[in-house]
């Protein structure tokens, strides 16, 4: 089977001839191209190429948000509104003066609309360049105050999206067998998620939540129609697999917040996907203890990046015991294993080899290292990996 056949047949619950291992060498790779410590080996490869040359399957699950056509691609991130090749929309926003400011890595950007006006800002630090980061950090928020509520919702209500589907045909043929390429709905669940999650800092979040919920509320069905569009978008194109929402955490998207908002809203997208033969896979890196049983309850098909002991309090056999054959794992191998100065070696071998002997046969799992492969992790490791992976019987 190719690396392609063998991430379907794990997500519609079938046995491949072994394993998946797709691990995400995005952040590592542009970290070790940015510092000049790319292995001899690798240079002058692309992230496919390296993929082929390591043997295992090309990730094209989360969306590489790198590649970009211009400057102006990330210009609205601190909005939450991205421009890739790699998305299957453009987003196009109407009736806003937008004002750019640059000054090296920092991005300061002004909205002016007839109803007020708000500026962002947005930059990178020489650490995040260094760790191989692809988007800015937000120093500045969309909503700081009451009345920026307001203009946020002026500018989703007039932003339409216009359909690029050709863009994830040109992204799978790129990928061939080598990857299983997921279609991009967005990076949060729901509005309500959005909001949390891109335009405000996470206290002044559930203070206005709780000072004025009926403003908060107001905005996300200003948003509502975005989402329709881009969860629509994805649905029509040919992708067999869409990606909504990420990065929970049982803290912030706790259970009572996860299962007012954002569980019906994967119910709702999965429901949709299932009646067109689809999948749906959501984004779980974060610490998930208390939201396991929801996300069956959602109906997802996949969870991606589930990142287990020893950097989250859940173990690799409490994900399959609470997902209890529903959903497929992307995952399960905890990034600091292939760190040296996280893992001495022959923990990292013998834990490798635990994991491969009691796994290996797994339904539903496709093997990943979560959340990615850091900027310090060892190559030689990787290929030892790669190399246990393919000589499975």
């Amino acid at each position: 089977m190719t690396d392609r056949e063998r991430m379907l047949a794990a997500i519609r619950g079938e046995t491949p001839d072994r394993i998946p291992f797709v691990p995400r060498l995005e952040f590592w790779y542009r970290a070790r191209k940015r510092s000049g410590t790319l292995p001899a080996e690798l240079e002058g490869l692309n992230l496919i190429e390296i993929a082929d040359h390591l043997g295992v399957g090309y990730y094209a699950i989360v969306p590489n948000l790198a590649e970009r056509t211009g400057e102006d691609d990330m210009v609205d991130y601190a909005l939450g509104i991205y421009r890739s090749p790699v998305l299957l929309y453009e987003p196009v926003i109407e009736e806003v003066e937008r004002r750019v400011r640059r000054d090296g890595y920092r991005t300061a950007v002004e909205y002016r609309t007839p109803v007020g006006s708000i500026e962002t800002v947005t930059t990178y630090t020489e650490e995040m360049l260094d760790a191989g980061a692809s988007v800015p950090w937000r120093t500045k928020h969309a909503i700081e105050k009451p009345e920026d509520i307001d203009v946020v919702g002026f500018i989703f209500s007039h932003t339409r999206l216009e359909p690029r589907v050709e863009r994830w045909k040109a992204q799978q043929a790129a990928a061939g067998e080598r990857g299983l390429v997921f279609a991009s709905a967005s990076g949060s669940a729901c509005p309500m998620h959005h909001i949390l999650r891109e335009l405000m800092e996470v206290e002044q979040f559930f203070y206005a939540y709780h000072d004025y919920p009926e403003k908060i509320h107001w905005l996300a069905e200003q948003m509502e129609p975005y989402y329709e569009g881009t969860k629509e978008i994805c649905a029509c194109s040919e992708a067999p697999v869409v990606m909504l929402g990420g990065n929970y955490d049982d803290a912030i998207t706790f259970p009572r917040f996860f299962r007012q908002y954002i569980l019906p809203a994967l119910r709702d997208y999965a429901e949709r996907l299932h009646r067109r033969g689809k999948f749906l896979a959501t984004h779980t890196d974060g610490e998930n203890r208390r939201l396991l049983g929801l996300y069956r309850e959602a109906e997802i098909d996949v969870a991606d990046s589930v990142c287990p002991h020893p950097m989250t309090s859940v173990r690799l056999e409490e994900f399959f015991e609470a997902f209890a054959g529903k959903i497929t794992v992307i995952g399960g191998i905890p990034s600091v294993l292939l760190c040296r100065d996280s893992c001495p070696e022959e923990d990292f071998r013998r834990k490798v080899d635990e994991l491969l002997v009691r796994y290996a046969h797994q339904p539903r799992f496709i093997l990943g290292v979560s959340d990615m492969v850091t900027a310090d992790a060892e190559w030689d490791r990787l290929r030892y990996l790669a190399d246990r992976v393919r000589n499975l019987h």
